[in-house]
């Protein structure tokens, strides 16, 4: 059976203890910081087009897993979503760290903690949430807080050593109470299909200072579209996660053990793919039963980014 991820809740809500709107003082004081600062900085082109994955390591996976929420509806089946996404970041190679159930003051150390650590030898960073959520939150397990502290602590300002590397973040929760439905379309198929490819160059360019956005190489997807519920299967899973686990999967078998990688835009196209196709509710509630879900993503991303098998690093 197909369940959701929305949290319930009554009346008008309340600003929660990791509101991370900032308040004038902090604004005129942040301002006043930048305008002191006698640092000059001058902005240039880059040649660059693809992310350097040759380092050591692809990186560390944090997985945070909410199962039970203060006075939300158990997540049942998550446990599935969890083991399934660790199996396959660690084939990978990555550094995988699960957490469960963890109040939004020990999540948020977390966070800190690994923005501490140094990245240089990483290709990149991975964070997974699972839980409940509505528009513009998600559910620890004491309290919701914005989404956007699961990346502040990442940005170039906090964490230097992660900066020109991607920050990617996976979640699965829902966004509001809107429902997607299916419509259809008709495609005659041709008989045959031409294909081509396309070869990445690179071409290195001399030692240089390059300025960049505080905000830059991220990338955030969404298991459901804004305003819109996530479903979980109480036996399966998510569709969601479990559709990156078997993108995933597939990738770690093709492109993604070659010495190149597997384009990660082909790799989060191929989960929409997967789970606006293959994917329908199947709920005892009539309203919501056969109903759709579509994943997006929004990028700070500024070259092209290869994900690679490197489990050879955790030997």
């Amino acid at each position: 059976m197909d369940v959701t991820d929305l949290s319930f809740f009554g009346g008008k809500l309340k600003a929660d203890k990791a509101d991370a709107n900032k308040t004038s003082a902090s604004i005129t004081n942040n301002y006043q910081n930048i305008i002191s600062s006698s640092k000059v900085i001058v902005s240039r082109p880059t040649r660059e087009t693809e992310y350097d994955c040759n380092h050591p390591r692809v990186g560390i996976a944090l997985i945070f897993n909410h199962k039970d929420v203060k006075g939300q509806k158990q997540r049942i089946g998550t446990e599935r979503d969890r083991d399934a996404i660790h199996a396959s970041l660690t084939n990978y190679g990555f550094d995988v760290r699960v957490f469960n159930d963890l109040t939004f003051a020990d999540l948020n150390k977390k966070l800190k903690e690994t923005a501490q650590e140094d990245h240089q030898q990483n290709d990149c960073l991975l964070v997974v949430v699972m839980s409940h959520g509505y528009e513009g939150k998600i559910f620890a397990r004491d309290l919701a807080y914005p989404v956007e502290r699961l990346w502040n602590a990442f940005l170039g300002e906090n964490c230097t050593s992660l900066i020109n590397k991607p920050k990617l973040f996976f979640i699965q929760a829902c966004r509001g109470a809107n429902l997607d439905k299916a419509v259809t379309y008709r495609k005659f198929t041709p008989m045959s299909r031409q294909s081509f490819s396309l070869e990445a160059w690179r071409e290195k360019s001399e030692a240089a200072l390059y300025a960049i956005p505080n905000t830059a190489d991220i990338l955030v997807m969404y298991s459901t579209f804004d305003k819109h519920y996530s479903f979980r299967n109480i036996e399966n899973g998510s569709w969601f996660i479990q559709s990156i686990c078997d993108v995933l999967d597939e990738a770690a078998m093709d492109e993604a053990f070659s010495p190149q990688g597997a384009e990660l835009l082909h790799l989060l196209t191929a989960i929409n793919r997967k789970v606006a196709y293959e994917y329908q509710s199947n709920a005892k509630q009539e309203a919501l039963n056969q109903m759709k879900e579509m994943p997006n993503f929004m990028s700070t991303l500024t070259k092209t980014f290869y994900l690679r098998v490197k489990r050879k690093c955790l030997q």
